[in-house]
């Protein structure tokens, strides 16, 4: 119990500290992915402590910051692909007017409020409780994950994959916060980051498309090419037999 607060602790600890540097535009890019991911971490905990209210509202804080972190990272890989300089540039100032719209709506100020209303201790149940949950965690995670997977259409529709990517996303954090304890199953964890590069891969390439799309930029036709591959090949991978006991071990 003592690790699985530690970790907590640490996840709450980064989340602010990366809310507090987020002064003003223009936003360090890794300063926003890093505090986007710890709020993911902290409402997968608020999910293994069976506080959805928590945990729903930390999801929010994760939403505010979206929009910004898709342009940031489709900017990045057109700089990689060395993409047409009129679509570098037209991506590059619709994320500086994303920084200032995040900046002017007061999402940070109110993720930082978030974070303060956001109490660890109470989210933690009794020490016998919280045991007999982790007891039967992985067989839970193995359920959630196979019937997530029997449940897409033959040919697997964006939103479908956007929601199991959000499933991988919290079975694979939880997994990460019990990894020290006797629970904890790094093939699992191993797995499950795997699936979840997989799905990020593809949404990725949804977002950019989209984008591109919405920007009329020249690469268009380019993203949507990728698009299909990613998601042809990501169709696949989900598709795979044995999938959900490669990613969730069972009971301990």
């Amino acid at each position: 119990m003592e690790a699985i607060e530690k970790r907590a602790a640490l996840y709450y600890a980064h989340a602010v500290g990366f809310a507090r540097a987020l002064k003003k535009p223009p936003f360090h890019p890794e300063t926003v992915h890093r505090l986007r991911t710890h709020l993911r971490r902290l409402q997968a905990y608020a999910e293994l402590m069976q506080c959805p209210q928590a945990a729903s509202s930390l999801a929010k804080g994760v939403m505010w910051l979206s929009r910004l972190r898709a342009l940031d990272v489709f900017l990045r890989s057109l700089r990689r692909r060395r993409g047409a300089d009129d679509d570098v540039r037209c991506v590059a100032w619709a994320l500086r007017e994303e920084e200032t719209k995040v900046a002017h709506t007061g999402y940070v100020e109110a993720i930082r409020a978030l974070l303060e209303r956001t109490s660890l201790a109470r989210m933690r149940g009794p020490d016998d409780a919280l045991a007999m949950r982790l007891e039967l965690l992985g067989r839970e995670h193995a359920d959630r994950l196979s019937d997530a997977l029997r449940g897409l259409s033959a040919k697997a529709k964006r939103k479908e994959l956007h929601r199991l990517r959000l499933l991988v996303k919290s079975l694979r954090y939880q997994e990460e916060i019990i990894l020290e304890t006797s629970w904890g199953s790094r093939p699992s964890v191993a797995a499950l980051q795997r699936l979840q590069r997989t799905l990020g891969d593809y949404c990725d390439r949804d977002q950019f498309r989209r984008l591109a799309g919405k920007m009329k930029l020249a690469c268009r036709g380019e993203m949507q090419k990728e698009y299909r591959r990613y998601r042809k090949l990501t169709r696949a991978v989900v598709r795979k037999p044995g999938l959900p006991e490669s990613c969730a071990t069972g009971p301990r």
